[in-house]
C-alpha cells in the first residue's frame, strides 16, 4: 500500500477519496501529530502517531507485523491512527497519544474506541530476555505480547472500549505482510475515517 498508483486504485475501488489520505512517515518512535485538511494527500514526517478532528480524512498507518492503533471518539469529536512497535511502545507512543487526546482534545477517555489490528502476535515473537526490565514483565518461553501491553497501558487512561482482531501477521502468510518473517517491503495500511 506504500506503492502510491495501487493504493490509489485500491481507494477508488471502495469508492473512496485518495487525495483525503493522510499517513504517517513512521520512525519507530513516539511522536503524535495533529492534522487537519491542509495535510491532505500528504505523509507526515518524523511521527508514528496521528490525530484529527476533520471528518473528511482518513488517517493511515502501514505494518508488516507491528501494531496499528486506531482511535475514534463515540462522539466522532476526533479520530487517531497509531503505528506501534516495541521501540514506540517503549518510548511512549501510547502515552503521548492519549496525553494529546486529553489535553488538546479534553476526550472523555473512557468514551473512545480502540481498535488494535493484525500484527505478529506473542505466538511468534520471540525477543531477547531485555524487554523484561524494558517494560517490566516476565516473558513466557522469550515471546512478547504487543497487545497485552499496549492493553495494560489504555487501562492506566480508563479506555475500556478496545476490541483486538487478534491476527497474527507472521503465522498468517497467505493474508499478511510480515517484515520478521520474509523481510518484505510492502505493507499493509490500516485506516480510520
Amino acid at each position: 500500500m506504500k506503492n502510491k498508483v495501487i493504493r490509489t486504485a485500491f481507494l477508488r475501488s471502495l469508492k473512496l477519496n485518495p487525495t483525503n489520505l493522510v499517513v504517517a512517515k513512521q520512525v519507530h518512535g513516539n511522536n503524535v501529530r495533529i492534522v487537519n485538511i491542509s495535510n491532505k494527500d500528504t505523509v507526515i514526517d518524523d511521527c508514528d502517531g496521528l490525530i484529527t478532528t476533520d471528518k473528511a480524512l482518513m488517517l493511515g498507518i502501514y505494518t508488516a507485523d507491528c501494531v496499528p492503533v486506531l482511535v475514534s471518539a463515540k462522539n466522532e469529536e476526533f479520530k487517531a491512527a497509531i503505528h506501534v512497535g516495541w521501540r514506540g511502545l517503549y518510548s511512549g507512543i501510547i502515552e503521548n497519544t492519549f496525553e494529546l487526546l486529553k489535553d488538546k482534545f479534553c476526550a472523555k477517555l473512557k468514551k473512545v474506541k480502540v481498535y488494535i489490528g493484525p500484527h505478529i502476535r506473542s505466538c511468534c515473537y520471540e525477543v531477547d530476555r531485555e524487554m523484561e526490565s524494558k517494560f517490566s514483565i516476565k516473558l513466557d518461553n522469550n515471546k512478547l505480547d504487543l497487545s497485552e501491553i499496549i492493553c495494560n497501558k489504555l487501562g492506566k487512561f480508563g479506555v475500556i472500549d478496545v476490541f483486538d482482531v487478534k491476527l497474527c501477521t507472521f503465522h498468517m502468510e497467505n493474508l499478511f505482510f510480515s517484515y520478521r518473517r520474509t523481510k518484505c517491503v510492502e505493507r499493509v495500511i490500516s485506516m480510520i475515517m
